[in-house]
């Protein structure tokens, strides 16, 4: 498979290719724009891993969507706009089909945790940008949804990697200090964004 390209594995979605090239076409112009002047992203410098890294990539799979994604979408100091707008629409919000912006310092944040932990597997996410309507449905139906949820902003992400207990997984992201982390026990997922440095368990 090759860095950079989607694969839909029997998507629920029901969504046309058509219809993800449409997307691509129009929000990625916008995705360029915004992220050009953004040619370094927050790595943590006490980590010698990362010095001079040539470049991201991500290894994901939709849980909702069954979409995998690999992509490298930062090399040699800079975004790649077009592999950003296929992260982006992968993180789509499921529920209605849409997509929006993703903050790409969340790839970064997700790239950099991957990093530390001893896997090949797959980041599996459950949950990337959300409408403000759906935010509110799951409200209604899930405890500890907030109103004010940074997956409405495209700022966060609920992730689990399968063989990597979630217990170090957010033990980890916390050690990067890169945005709030939240621990849920009964979900069985990790909850990471790049708002301010917080941390909490939901049981």
């Amino acid at each position: 498979m090759l860095y950079g390209d989607v694969v839909n594995v029997n998507s629920k979605s029901g969504v046309q290719s058509t219809d993800r090239r449409s997307f691509l076409r129009t929000s990625l112009l916008l995705s360029t724009a915004a992220i050009a002047h953004q040619a370094q992203a927050e790595i943590p410098d006490n980590n010698p891993s990362f010095s001079a890294p040539r470049e991201r990539k991500l290894r994901l799979v939709n849980d909702n969507t069954r979409e995998r994604l690999d992509v490298v979408y930062w090399r040699d100091g800079n975004y790649i706009g077009d592999h950003l707008g296929q992260l982006h629409y992968f993180m789509r919000d499921h529920h209605v089909n849409k997509p929006r912006r993703m903050d790409p310092k969340l790839y970064d944040l997700l790239h950099t945790l991957y990093a530390r932990l001893d896997t090949d597997k797959r980041i599996h996410v459950l949950s990337g940008y959300r409408t403000t309507a759906t935010n509110n449905l799951l409200k209604e139906k899930i405890p500890g949804v907030s109103a004010k949820s940074y997956h409405i902003k495209g700022r966060a992400a609920d992730i689990y990697i399968p063989g990597v207990k979630n217990d170090i997984i957010q033990k980890e992201a916390r050690k990067l200090k890169l945005g709030g982390v939240g621990y849920y026990l009964t979900g069985g997922f990790v909850h990471v964004d790049t708002g301010y440095v917080r941390h909490w368990v939901n049981k």
